[in-house]
């Protein structure tokens, strides 16, 4: 399951309940100008905006993986996919987790069966 939280680092509570955190960020300078740009702000009420946040360097030791979205929309989407092809590899041995909780969940049902024949 993905989920996008953009102040989830904010949120203090949801981080332990995350197996991977993606930091998505770019330079402070880029930053602000998208802000800018993207809400209608002049630099003041978009510095305090970028100010009120957790600051980058405490957002970079807690995420698990980095994606820099400071350069072109090309080197993003490798990061991306790179980033996809390591959380993909990660998923190798779900099949064997499977097999495991059906073969635990068949002998638990089996037992139950068996001291339910007995007991009645």
């Amino acid at each position: 399951m993905i989920l996008d939280i953009p102040l989830l680092f904010e949120t203090h509570g949801l981080t332990k309940f995350m197996r991977y955190m993606v930091l998505v960020y770019c330079d402070p300078l880029a930053q602000r100008a998208r802000l800018m740009r993207r809400n209608g702000l002049d630099v003041a009420a978009a510095d305090a905006w970028i100010s009120s946040q957790i600051p980058l360097e405490e957002k970079l030791q807690w995420a698990t993986h980095i994606i820099d979205n400071s350069g072109d929309r090309e080197s993003t989407c490798w990061q991306v996919l790179r980033l996809h092809t390591c959380l993909e590899d990660s998923l190798d041995l779900l099949w064997a987790w499977l097999v495991v909780g059906v073969a635990v969940t068949g002998l638990g049902g089996l037992v139950f069966l068996l001291l339910w024949h007995l007991i009645s």
